[in-house]
């Protein structure tokens, strides 16, 4: 990767293993010949990790808003010559657009509805999810998109329905900044069908918004029948169940 003027790239310069964590998930889940969707992609760090490890019959496909880190992620793929699919565009409910921060720490920016106060702001353009990946099966779609995440489940419905695992941010202030909550998002998730997990510490923890965590987190939402495939393949385990740990709630919709 290049050292490009942005965060993420002055994060792995200083540390080769800068969020290897989610390299570590991305690449123990997926399999060669296999599709992973990455919204939020920054420069490219996971789609890059993906692309290794499902060539050559395999699809990657890297969504990035912002439009000079979508430059770097462009850059960063034909600095490798692989065959990823690049949109630059903001995702959401509905076709429009987004207002954008533009700040010099770029992991800093998000979308917004309005104008943010402070700051130079731009203007994207915002598709729904389905309208990029339409009925193409998924194996993994990581999502990071600062708070932005039950819009664009709302526009997202085929593309989750034929979605084996999502790997997603889980802040709770982010998602409050942009109107929603925690318990919407896992409402959502699992009225799709899906069980929520917290990885933490090599396990998979029962992840519920009545049990308090820390503000950003990394959810995993895989369907039932699948988690001891997940398991397998990613050499995770499954956190014991006590008074203290419960199983994965499904929040209610009513």
């Amino acid at each position: 990767m290049r050292f490009y003027p942005s965060s993420m790239s002055a994060g792995l310069w200083r540390n080769r293993a800068f969020r290897s964590d989610d390299v570590d998930f991305v690449g123990g889940y997926l399999r060669p010949g296999e599709t992973f969707v990455d919204v939020g992609a920054n420069v490219g760090q996971l789609s890059l990790a993906a692309a290794m490890r499902v060539t050559p019959s395999g699809r990657v496909i890297a969504i990035e808003a912002h439009p000079r880190t979508c430059k770097y992620l462009e850059g960063n793929v034909r600095l490798n010559d692989l065959n990823i699919e690049v949109h630059n565009t903001a995702i959401g409910s509905a076709h429009g657009e987004l207002f954008f921060t533009d700040f010099h720490s770029d992991d800093m920016n998000f979308a917004s509805a309005t104008p943010p106060p402070g700051g130079a702001t731009l203007r994207v353009p915002v598709r729904p999810l389905d309208s990029i990946i339409g009925d193409r099966p998924v194996d993994l779609l990581k999502v990071d998109v600062e708070g932005f995440e039950v819009d664009l489940l709302k526009g997202a419905s085929r593309t989750v329905g034929n979605c084996r695992c999502l790997y997603m941010e889980d802040s709770e202030l982010n998602l409050r900044r942009a109107g929603t909550s925690r318990a919407e998002l896992y409402r959502r998730l699992n009225d799709h069908g899906f069980d929520l997990f917290h990885l933490r510490d090599g396990q998979l923890e029962p992840a519920s918004p009545e049990v308090p965590g820390p503000n950003d987190d990394n959810l995993i939402a895989i369907r039932p029948a699948a988690t001891l495939e997940l398991l397998a393949r990613t050499g995770l385990r499954q956190a014991p169940t006590s008074n203290d740990v419960r199983a994965p709630v499904r929040v209610s919709s009513g």
